[in-house]
């Protein structure tokens, strides 16, 4: 199938060691055994990533006229979040306690690399948010007349070199593809179970030890039902912020905005016209637990992508990755003319994944990727 993106190849998760330029790790079997796989494979990257995120930590609090923050502050501020992850959803903190020790890390160091937006606001560093840019589109606007998200990340190019698709065929539950780093923070995904989820990053100002909002994410992966993930979405108290994206196979929407004590569920009043979402509360209740200074790309992101959404017909992935100036320009399909250089955020930077869960498939790209995207059915 050529897309506009590029040439997208449909190719089986289970044998492909890249999809849309990002590589892909299979694992099967128990959550030990699975998370397990995957510190094994990942153990120098994790231990890499985990010592970079601390300082980084470090270096954002070092102006703020406190202590230097090191990786035992660290770890003992994480213990509330290591009981709650257990209580959510057991089988994710298996999968985290056994990658820690395949990867040769405390749990604590994974936890870091899975909640790091979350604590970055917690302890008051000054690092800048992850920002992504979220959209959704019912049968009107896509070219299958199926329902569809995606999300777009745009990362710190640092942290490219971990970006990780995840695929989960677990000894129970639904198998999964999901868009982590290093396995770990998951972003987006889509589970077999017919449900497509998103997350926002919000920096909201009344966070609390508890849950860490990607571990919310993690938990909808192996919800068996939508009433089950809204309830995983909405897990409280939490560290940080965010707006959790869950969309399923009947169209069904629905946009949880998340601060550290508040769960609101965005009014809908128009199912069948496009939502988009980036690193701004839209709640009044999250607004006013936001932090003062809001991501400044944030809201230019969303008019610009909502209006391309709006106008939008019959679109295809090629033509959504277009919005982010991921691949090739068209003749007839007018790619965003300010992404590649507004605010920094350059097409190389963006990590893309569309989700459309009536048909259980996804379709990814890493910013100019040479394979273009890549597009897989569980």
């Amino acid at each position: 199938m050529d897309c506009l993106a590029g040439r997208a190849t449909y190719v089986g998760v289970a044998i492909a060691d890249f999809l849309g330029g990002i590589p892909v790790i299979s694992v099967m079997g128990t959550p030990r055994t699975i998370g397990e796989t995957i510190g094994s494979r990942l153990k120098p990257r994790l231990q890499v990533l985990a010592q970079y995120l601390i300082e980084q930590l470090a270096v954002g609090l070092s102006g703020e006229g406190r202590s230097r923050m090191g990786r035992e502050d660290v770890r003992t501020a994480l213990k509330p979040s290591l009981e709650a992850a257990t209580r959510l959803e057991p089988a994710v903190w298996m999968e985290i306690e056994s990658m820690a020790r395949a990867a040769e890390l405390p749990p604590e160091d994974l936890l870091l690399i899975h909640g790091y937006g979350d604590l970055v606001g917690f302890f008051g560093s000054g690092q800048t948010i992850s920002r992504t840019t979220f959209v959704s589109l019912n049968a009107v606007h896509t070219d299958h007349g199926l329902p569809r998200m995606a999300l777009a990340w745009h990362l710190d190019p640092a942290l490219l070199p971990y970006v990780t698709l995840v695929r989960r065929l677990p000894s129970h539950g639904p198998g999964s593809l999901t868009l982590t780093l290093a396995g770990l923070q998951p972003v987006a995904g889509l589970s077999e179970a017919g449900l497509a989820v998103a997350a926002n990053e919000l920096r909201v100002e009344d966070g609390a030890p508890g849950h860490l909002t990607p571990n919310l994410v993690a938990a909808v992966m192996t919800a068996p039902s939508r009433a089950d993930a809204e309830s995983r979405m909405q897990a409280g108290p939490r560290h940080g912020g965010a707006c959790v994206h869950l969309l399923d196979a009947q169209g069904e929407r629905a946009s949880y905005e998340l601060s550290g004590q508040h769960a609101v569920l965005l009014p809908d009043p128009w199912p069948h016209s496009p939502r988009v979402h980036c690193n701004q509360a839209l709640s009044e209740d999250v607004v006013l637990m936001s932090a003062r200074q809001n991501e400044p790309t944030s809201k230019s992101r969303l008019e610009r992508i909502a209006a391309l959404a709006i106008e939008a017909r019959s679109c295809t992935p090629g033509e959504m990755a277009q919005w982010f100036r991921l691949g090739r320009r068209s003749n007839t399909v007018s790619a965003d003319p300010g992404t590649a250089n507004i605010d920094g955020i350059t097409p190389d930077s963006t990590v893309l994944m569309i989700c459309d869960p009536a048909q259980k498939t996804a379709h990814v790209q890493r910013g100019g990727s040479a394979q273009g995207m890549g597009s897989a059915t569980l």
